[in-house]
Formats: structure tokens, C-alpha cells, sequence
């Protein structure tokens, strides 16, 4: 038996962006979205099963569109930005997915490994959400929807 999903009829046409959207946990998002109706924009630093996941949806007849980006670069980061906008339109819905869970020992943790943790965790994050310019998302609220992500499983 097919497990049932929810139906959001108002997210078909919305352009939503999801960060780390190609694989794991984001290819879900991104498909969930996908099967809404939303025109779904993914940026992500794995490039064949992003590929292979923008080749699926749009085989299905959604609306999906991959961008090649690695996060750390808040210039690629905002060129990604920008291209799923001029694709799609404005971005309502940002979901801050993108992560690296490798977990240390804190007495391991040097500064360099700190640091690009922050720059894969958080900082684009915080970039992401600033390179989306203030839109309606609908008639009662004042910024678009901004989702940051924290899921980690072991």
C-alpha cells in the first residue's frame, strides 16, 4: 500500500529554492515540492545525481531546475540565486538544506576544519536568505518563507 501524501494545492506555481537540494534529504524536498506543483530551483556541489534528479522531474513533467554551486562561494552562491530567479521568477519559499555532518572529536576540531564547517552549515545560510529580495509570499505576511535546515541523522 502507497503511503499518502499531503496535498498543498498552494504551492503549485510558487518558485521555491532549496540549498543542498540534489541528493539525501534535499532530493526529497526538492521531489516533494516538485509533486506540488511548485517550479523548484536546487543548488548543489554533487553534480550526477543532481543531474539525474533534474532529468526525473522534468521527465514527469515538473518544473525543476539544477544549478551546479558550490555554497562555500557566496558569488556562486548568489549567481545560483539569481539564475533560478530569472528562470522562475521571484523565490517564495527558501529552504536552507545544504549540509555537512561529519562529525569529530572536539579536541580534533582544528580551526580550518572549523571554519569550513561554518562555510557549509551556516554561513551560506545567512547569504541565501539575504540574496532573496523581500517578497510577498502571500497577501498576510512581509518576507518570503525561509526554511533553514538542522536534520542530521547518524
Amino acid at each position: 500500500m502507497a503511503a499518502e501524501i499531503a496535498s498543498y494545492p498552494s504551492l503549485e506555481g510558487r518558485t521555491v529554492l532549496v540549498t543542498g537540494g540534489g541528493s539525501g534529504i534535499g532530493a526529497a524536498i526538492t521531489r516533494r515540492f516538485a509533486e506540488q506543483g511548485a517550479r523548484v530551483g536546487f543548488l548543489d556541489i554533487a553534480v550526477a545525481p543532481s543531474e539525474a534528479l533534474a532529468r526525473e522531474l522534468t521527465g514527469a513533467g515538473h518544473e525543476a531546475r539544477f544549478v551546479a554551486t558550490d555554497l562555500r562561494d557566496i558569488e556562486a552562491l548568489r549567481r545560483g540565486i539569481a539564475e533560478v530567479r530569472e528562470h522562475f521568477g521571484p523565490v517564495t519559499i527558501l529552504i536552507n538544506n545544504a549540509a555537512h555532518d561529519e562529525r569529530h572529536p572536539t579536541p580534533e576540531v582544528t580551526p580550518d576544519y572549523f571554519d569550513e564547517r561554518i562555510a557549509v552549515n551556516l554561513r551560506h545560510q545567512f547569504f541565501a536568505t539575504s540574496s532573496s529580495p523581500p517578497r510577498r509570499c502571500c497577501p498576510t505576511c512581509r518576507r518570503p518563507a525561509a526554511v533553514p535546515s538542522s536534520i542530521s541523522a547518524r
